[in-house]
């Protein structure tokens, strides 16, 4: 017995989206009033996406939007309601992706700001892909401009108060001075040791970090002046330094940079997962920046253990190439050609099957078939006809599997050409392949390798010296 259910009425989806938490819904509230009368309480569904930016979020990072694609995937919409093509998207990408599935599930769209002048929705796949262009060079635009804004009346400035009625930046007086300590020492640095103890300092005094006190050395709004398109005074900030002291300032850019640089430098180093072997924890990553090292330490509740990052991928590195060196392929190759037989033996007693099946069925045609006046449209001979093309089939199979065996013998020495290029250029990939973990012990790095059965001969525990493995 077959049990039919009713579907339940689609939904009238009402969607609206303010870009910052500084705007509000009431225009797009009051646009859809009157749409949302036409219908029952129960069928509407109102999904609001506030302070969300269409022009720097993702599909993925936009819930709301997430939950009406699953709901049109799932046919649960009838019609979304929404002011415009932007409220929507500004991605001219993701917008097609979204017309596309509305298409494909029967969902009108409706866009309530159409009566003072806006494009209404089309079914027009042309038109509106270039609607979806200009939404998207608008929204680039839009977000230029809010950028352009931001750096002539950000939100919050350290060291600043601003007041809302004149829109006018005043120094704050609890960070007034130590910013300006900070602008003086700042001009006197000239090596990394000296920047560090600096940044240390006022990184305390102002409450802040080390990253965002080089921003504000860089930063020409402290010398009131935007500099993003020409030399443009900003008579709304009061300043901390003159135009020429912000100059000044910028000859010792060589020092932030570089501190800059090696800081990310040494912060990429940190990435594998590096256990203590005397606690099993994970080990804390630790960096000199002056000095350009790094480090993995543990000391919990035990003597210190501690490895450089330079060992340890020297020792990782070595050890990769130790693993791919006991790649036995020539043990890959012969179970390829032991299993092409397999598939050969299973495939040659079908086909016998099938010819054994052929010739019995040949037989009755022959001595049960009185008239072959229409003979192609015996029962037989069509049965015969459709294991004809099933032998064809086996064949073919036969014929692909040969051609793959082949393949994979150029296939295992372009493999292990690569596998040696990665070693060098991506060593974190391969690592998170072939290494399961990484235990650093005071003397010693216990590396579990991840076992498959064509790693052959390869010995539990090797000896780190100089440069290499023995």
């Amino acid at each position: 017995m077959v049990q039919t259910v009713k579907n339940k009425s689609k939904y009238k989806v009402f969607f609206r989206r303010v870009s910052t938490t500084n705007q509000d819904l009431a225009m797009q509230e009051s646009a859809d009033s009157m749409y949302r009368k036409n219908y029952i309480p129960n069928e509407i569904l109102i999904l609001n996406e506030d302070g969300v930016s269409a022009n720097k979020l993702d599909i993925e990072k936009r819930p709301q939007m997430k939950k009406l694609i699953q709901m049109m995937i799932n046919n649960q919409v009838e019609i979304v309601y929404a002011f415009d093509r932007s409220r929507l998207f500004r991605d001219f990408y993701e917008s097609n992706y979204f017309i596309s599935l509305c298409k494909k599930h029967n969902v009108k769209i409706f866009f309530t700001s159409a009566g003072n002048g806006h494009q209404q929705a089309t079914d027009s796949t042309f038109i509106e892909g270039v609607m979806n262009i200009v939404s998207d060079v608008e929204g680039k635009n839009i977000a230029r401009r809010t950028e352009e804004a931001r750096k002539r009346y950000p939100p919050h400035k350290l060291g600043y108060i601003k007041q809302k009625e004149t829109k006018q930046y005043i120094k704050d007086p609890s960070k007034k001075d130590s910013l300006l300590q900070f602008f003086t020492a700042i001009k006197k640095v000239t090596t990394h040791k000296d920047l560090e103890e600096t940044l240390k300092e006022y990184k305390k005094a102002l409450k802040t970090t080390t990253n965002q006190l080089i921003k504000i050395a860089r930063d020409p709004f402290y010398a009131g002046y935007d500099l993003t398109t020409g030399r443009n005074k900003l008579s709304h900030v009061e300043p901390y330094l003159s135009y020429e002291g912000f100059e000044e300032l910028q000859a010792h850019n060589a020092v932030l940079l570089t501190y800059q640089e090696i800081e990310r430098s040494l912060r990429n180093q940190d990435i594998y997962n590096v256990s203590c072997g005397i606690c099993r924890k994970p080990m804390i990553f630790y960096m000199d920046i002056p000095a350009e090292k790094a480090w993995y330490s543990c000391s919990r509740k035990h003597s210190k253990n501690l490895l450089g990052t330079e060992d340890l991928f020297l020792i990782i590195n070595k050890s990769l190439g130790k693993i791919i060196k006991h790649l036995n392929t020539e043990l890959l190759l012969k179970d390829s050609r032991h299993f092409f037989q397999i598939i050969r033996k299973n495939v040659d007693a079908e086909l016998k099957s099938l010819e054994v099946k052929k010739h019995n069925l040949m037989e009755k045609i022959i001595f049960d078939t009185d008239d072959f006046t229409n003979w192609k449209e015996n029962p037989h001979y069509v049965e015969i006809t459709k294991l004809e093309n099933i032998q064809k089939d086996r064949l073919n199979l036969i014929e692909e599997k040969g051609d793959l065996l082949l393949e994979n013998e150029n296939l295992v020495k372009l493999v292990k050409e690569y596998l040696h290029k990665c070693r060098q250029t991506n060593p974190f990939f391969l690592t998170s392949l072939l290494i399961r973990t990484l235990y650093v012990y005071p003397n010693e790095v216990n590396i579990e390798v991840n076992k498959f059965d064509y790693i052959q001969d390869f010995r539990s525990q090797y000896i780190f010296k100089g440069d290499d493995l023995l």
